[in-house]
Parts: structure tokens; C-alpha cells; sequence
């Protein structure tokens, strides 16, 4: 019996020590921050700071869920009044401002920056229904021209402006990955600000190729004058042209763009919230050696929805998973999509292999997803 045991733990054992050994470089594209938010505050004052922390997690939750009505659902007004039970960490933090021309002092900017428990709020989010949008999120590229005071620009990612900070900042604060084209050499060959202004898809798509992102973004903002601005969008998205427009403010503008495309994209990638635990038996071809391996491991454990992975057989060129998942089978497709590692590669269902058993004298497994490990 004693010998029987040690047989069984002898895998787990040479896994630890192969997870220890190798090293990998993996370049998910993945956000951080997604508990975490800062705010403008006047004072340190206890009553301010409890009402900052009710806005801060209803950031968060629109952050988490990609609803930017999020706050109108039901159940999440007593989450929010609860908003202290799911702090974990908080700070101060302030900036020097301009010198006033007319006292010759220099003014403060103060922030809170708070933190939330993912682990409580995702399950005070899930008991009332609302669906959870996990790390692994579609990069979007945007394509936008400023029109002001007759000049026209079209922002790259090299541009210091206040254009591009404030696109960039209200995309953190929606959650969404947002790049700036290099506008370089080659993008300015193949797309002008008279193509972003006229809508020419053509072209902006085919110089989007390059960045290989989910989505496409174009903007057209135009000063119109007694600080108000017209903002016409379009966002290429699976081989749909969604458009909207809006005027206002320039944030104003600038944040129904940029929410927007969050709302849509949240559209298409949040699935429905699953309490349940779905196992999987998840084949990965093509592993040739300890790295190979432990990169699968590592990124089938890494992501969104995976709650344990537990190595079934191990051949000298595939491994069985057995995959335990938040969801069901399409939940961990669309994770693996989604991951932007491109490290995995499915193969369809007519060409699935049989696992051969772990136990000797059972029966064939019929893996419900197969992967080709990709160099």
C-alpha cells in the first residue's frame, strides 16, 4: 500500500520540481488594477472618505462587470452601501498643481486610492447574478483625429497631449486595453486624417492588421466652439461597424466614446455568471520536453474561470489535463482566445485524439477540448 502511494504522489512531485527549473517569459496581455481606484478628494475627513469609497467601488464593479449602468441593477445598491466591508487597503496621496498667478502659491491636488477583496466582491457580485469580466480582455486600437482652431491631428502613441492622456486614463478607468497606432512612417503611407475623418474603412483596417487587435476604434472629435465638442465614433468589431456620436464638454465626449466601446465590447465577451464548477479533459499536443510542459501548465492554470488543473497521463508528446472551470467549455475557449498568448492552437473535433487511460483497463478518454502546443 505504502508503495502504491508513492507511485501516485511520484508525478506531482517531478511537476514541482520541473515548474521550479524551467523559466518562462510569458506575455499575456492582461490588467492589473481591476479592484483598485483613485479620486479626487478635498479633505482626509472620515465622512468624505466613506462617500469616496462608495464611488471608488461603483468604479470598480462597472470595471469588473464592463456595465457602465451597472450601478442601476438590482442587489447593487446594498453592495455599495456595504462598500467598507469589502476594503482592503487605502491611501493618501496628493500633487503640486500650478502656482496661482494671483497668491504666487502653489496648490495641492489630494487623491484616495483604495483597493477592494476581489475574492468577497466577486462573490457578493455573483449572488445576485452579475456577470464577472475577468483579466484576460480584446485589446482595442484606436484611431483618433483632433480637430481645433483649423488644425487636424490624428493622435500616435508617442504624442504627449492632453488628448492622449485622457483617452488613455479613461480606458483604465473602464477596464478596456487601449493602444495609440505608432503612426509611423508606414501607417502615415497607408492612412491619412482625411481617411479617419471620411470614415474610409478600408484602409484603417488594413493598416490595423499590424497590430494584430480585437477591435477597432475611430474617433473624430471637432472643437465647435464656447468649449463644446462633437465626438462621431465607429468601432470595428467582429466584422460589424458599430457607430454613435455625442456632443458635450471634451470629457464628456471623450467618456461616452471610450465607454461605448467598453459597453460592446462587454457585449460580446462577459458570459452569463456561472456559479457551477464544470470539469474538462483537456488534450495538449505537440509537447516535446520538460518546457513544453510546464508552459501548458502554467497557462492553463493562469486562466480566467480556471479553478484547478490536475495533469491526468503524460506521454512523451501530450499531456491529459483534467480541468476544473468556472462555466462551461466555451467559457475556456474564450479565455484561451482571449489570453493573447497564442501559445495554443485547437484542433477541431473530427480530428481528436483518444487518450489512453491512466488506469490500466479502463476505458479510452475522449478529450473535450485538444490543443496543439505552439512554438
Amino acid at each position: 500500500m505504502a508503495m502504491y502511494k508513492l507511485t501516485r504522489i511520484i508525478p506531482y512531485i517531478l511537476l514541482g520540481w520541473w515548474l521550479c527549473i524551467v523559466s518562462i517569459n510569458l506575455q499575456a496581455i492582461e490588467l492589473d488594477g481591476l479592484y483598485e481606484a483613485e479620486l479626487e478628494v478635498n479633505s482626509q475627513g472620515r465622512a468624505e472618505r466613506r462617500g469616496i469609497i462608495r464611488s471608488a467601488l461603483t468604479e470598480v464593479i462597472i470595471k469588473v462587470s464592463g456595465n457602465g449602468q451597472i450601478a442601476l441593477s438590482p442587489g447593487i445598491p446594498e453592495i455599495l452601501s456595504r462598500s467598507s466591508q469589502y476594503l482592503q487597503q487605502y491611501r493618501y496621496r496628493s500633487d503640486r498643481l500650478e502656482v496661482d498667478a494671483v497668491t504666487g502659491l502653489a496648490k495641492e491636488q489630494k487623491y484616495l486610492w483604495v483597493r477592494f477583496d476581489q475574492t468577497s466582491l466577486d462573490m457578493a457580485l455573483r449572488a445576485i447574478g452579475v456577470p464577472i469580466w475577468g483579466r484576460s480582455r480584446p485589446v482595442t486600437l484606436a484611431w483618433l483625429v483632433i480637430e481645433q482652431g483649423g488644425r487636424r491631428q490624428l493622435l500616435g502613441s508617442d504624442d504627449d497631449s492632453v488628448f492622449t492622456d485622457a483617452v488613455i486614463e479613461k480606458s483604465k478607468r473602464r477596464g478596456i486595453p487601449l493602444d495609440l497606432p505608432l503612426y509611423d512612417l508606414e501607417d502615415q503611407q497607408r492612412v491619412r486624417v482625411t481617411d479617419v475623418l471620411g470614415g474610409f474603412q478600408e484602409s484603417i483596417l488594413s493598416a490595423s492588421e499590424r497590430y494584430a487587435a480585437d477591435a477597432v476604434l475611430v474617433g473624430r472629435l471637432r472643437d465647435i466652439g464656447k468649449n463644446r465638442w462633437e465626438g462621431r465614433w465607429t468601432l470595428h468589431l467582429a466584422g460589424r461597424a458599430l457607430h454613435w456620436s455625442e456632443k458635450g464638454d471634451f470629457d464628456a465626449v471623450i467618456n461616452f466614446g471610450i465607454d461605448g466601446a467598453a459597453s460592446s465590447l462587454a457585449s460580446r465577451f462577459v458570459r452569463e455568471p456561472s456559479n457551477e464548477l464544470g470539469e474538462l479533459m483537456v488534450l495538449v499536443t505537440n509537447v516535446l520536453g520538460l518546457e513544453d510542459y510546464a508552459r501548458s501548465d502554467q497557462f492553463l492554470a493562469g486562466l480566467d474561470g480556471v479553478t484547478r488543473i490536475q495533469p491526468r497521463k503524460i506521454s512523451s508528446d501530450n499531456i491529459l489535463f483534467k480541468v476544473e472551470v468556472r462555466g462551461d467549455q466555451q467559457s475556456l475557449l474564450q479565455s484561451v482566445r482571449l489570453s493573447n498568448q497564442n501559445i495554443f492552437s485547437l484542433i477541431e473535433p473530427a480530428t481528436l485524439p483518444v487518450a489512453q487511460p491512466p488506469i490500466q483497463g479502463s476505458a479510452p478518454i475522449v478529450p473535450d477540448i485538444t490543443f496543439r502546443l505552439s512554438r
